[in-house]
């Protein structure tokens, strides 16, 4: 019967890469080599966006008829980030579904944290919040 030898690990097991570097080697690197930083001039900081108001102008009606394309335009503002100026000046027509659209502009700006303000109100519109009773949710707490 023929005697085996279990062979331990040695170096020849372990990879050439995964081996530790002789002491000799390290010392023939290169010592790092520091430059002098670069001179930065003086930028200065961009504007933030929020400084910017995004401006929401509500059509000469905002009634039931067009209440898809207000919630349209709404929503596109509304992906803006803000804050808002709502500009309802030029609305002539108006009624409950178009008043609950801008209250839940409102609403969703005041959930958000995003300040919004009125540029202007129509006076068919100011009536109609005022019928409604919705005056003081309309205004953004400042």
């Amino acid at each position: 019967m023929k005697v085996t030898r279990k062979k331990s690990r040695s170096k020849a097991a372990v990879p050439r890469h995964v081996r530790a570097v002789p002491a000799r080697a390290a010392a023939i690197a290169p010592a790092p080599v520091s430059l002098p930083a670069p001179e930065l001039a003086a930028v200065p900081a961009p504007a933030p966006e929020a400084a910017r108001l995004v401006r929401v102008v509500l059509g000469t009606s905002c009634t039931i008829q067009e209440a898809s394309a207000v919630r349209a335009h709404l929503l596109a503002q509304a992906a803006q980030s803000g804050p808002y100026e709502i500009d309802g000046a030029s609305v002539e027509h108006v009624d409950t579904a178009g008043v609950q659209l801008i209250v839940a502009f409102a609403l969703d700006c005041l959930e958000k944290g995003v300040a919004y303000k009125w540029s202007g109100r129509s006076a068919v519109l100011e009536k109609a919040i005022e019928l409604l009773g919705l005056g003081p949710l309309l205004e953004y707490p400042a």
